[in-house]
């Protein structure tokens, strides 16, 4: 068996079936599909009794495990070289599992590989803002400023995660996968392909909807344990700043809030080329992609009604290398934040007092 297919829901009978046939009509022949029902009290047990294709199995924990311990509950159970994740409500497209499995085929240093994804949003596609062309050196660093990978995306090597000795950490859920990818990037290289392999269904009932503060909360502490031995007992307020401010996409509230973040930055770029040692073109991809960042947190504060936060972009030379964005954003930003600047003033002049 070279793939598994890891499926777990609870009550997700309104997507679950779509989801499945995404799987089972997949080019790629030698795989299964492992669901763990997760204890649902919905109609989920009906729609996978419906389904009698030979190649799914079906696992029905015996009480509500949450998503990290239902993951480990059926990773025991995957007889595939290599795992692929799935949520109960994303669509993966026919050739994805033939693309990935090909992909570590050819690359027995990376352990784990995810791809590009649509998200579907009320009925309408968009496409992600992640930048094409990015390498394992690359998204190493990325994992350091976000999460550029989506779970259903993701096929990862099953022998790794035995030599992690334990799957999915419930104590860091819901950013599980976040701390599973930082843990792998000790066993080998993590990849993104440029092609859109999965469809990611954006709605209400997402598991992330309603847990986003407890999500960033456990995002920083996977980045609180990446950044000690770079900047030990700063670690953890920085790692706060970053999720705040880059993975959020909060935009700082001043310009003393965007310098710290700067710095911290900075701390961080060399830390990382310092502990891998980047070769030339890496180097220059990581600062590009570090530019463009440091820019488009620059970019939000000026929007929100800091237009001198421009000062403090252009302190920072050693933040503005490779990338640059055009004079007229620059110029865009400069002028709403202008205008919302003064716009507060107004309402704070005729504020009672």
């Amino acid at each position: 068996m070279r793939v598994s297919v890891l499926l777990t829901t609870y009550n997700g009978a309104a997507f679950l079936r779509e989801t499945i046939d995404s799987v089972l009509a997949q080019r790629f022949s030698d795989f299964e599909l492992v669901v763990v029902d997760d204890a649902s009290t919905d109609a989920t047990p009906d729609v996978l009794a419906a389904c009698t294709d030979p190649r799914l199995r079906v696992l029905r924990s015996p009480h509500r495990l949450g998503v990290a311990e239902a993951r480990n509950f059926g990773f025991p159970h995957c007889r595939g070289a290599y795992i692929a994740a799935q949520d109960h409500d994303d669509l993966s497209r026919p050739e994805r599992l033939a693309v990935q499995a090909a992909y570590l085929d050819a690359h027995p240093d990376v352990v784990l590989v995810g791809s590009e994804v649509l998200i579907s949003e009320h009925g309408r596609l968009r496409r992600t803002d992640h930048l094409p062309g990015s390498t394992p050196a690359l998204l190493r660093w990325m994992l350091h400023l976000d999460n550029p990978l989506t779970w259903s995306s993701v096929m990862f090597r099953a022998d790794a995660v035995r030599r992690l000795g334990r799957f999915m950490r419930a104590e860091y859920e819901p950013a599980d996968d976040f701390d599973l990818h930082h843990r792998l990037l000790a066993l080998g290289g993590i990849a993104r392909l440029d092609e859109t392999l999965v469809v990611y269904r954006w709605h209400q009932t997402n598991t992330s909807h309603g847990q986003m503060d407890r999500m960033f909360n456990r995002a920083a502490a996977v980045l609180t344990n990446a950044y000690r031995p770079w900047l030990g007992e700063d670690a953890a307020a920085a790692a706060a700043l970053v999720v705040r401010h880059l993975v959020d996409r909060q935009p700082a509230s001043d310009t003393a809030t965007l310098a710290r973040l700067g710095g911290v930055l900075e701390r961080l770029l060399a830390g990382f080329c310092a502990a891998t040692a980047p070769d030339p073109a890496t180097a220059a991809q990581i600062e590009a992609y570090t530019a463009r960042v440091w820019w488009l947190a620059t970019r939000a504060a000026m929007r929100s009604g800091s237009p001198t936060a421009l000062r403090r972009w252009r302190d920072a030379a050693g933040l503005r290398t490779g990338f640059r964005p055009t004079a007229r954003d620059i110029a865009g930003s400069l002028a709403v934040g202008t205008v919302r600047a003064v716009l507060r003033r107004g309402r704070s002049a005729s504020a009672p007092k």
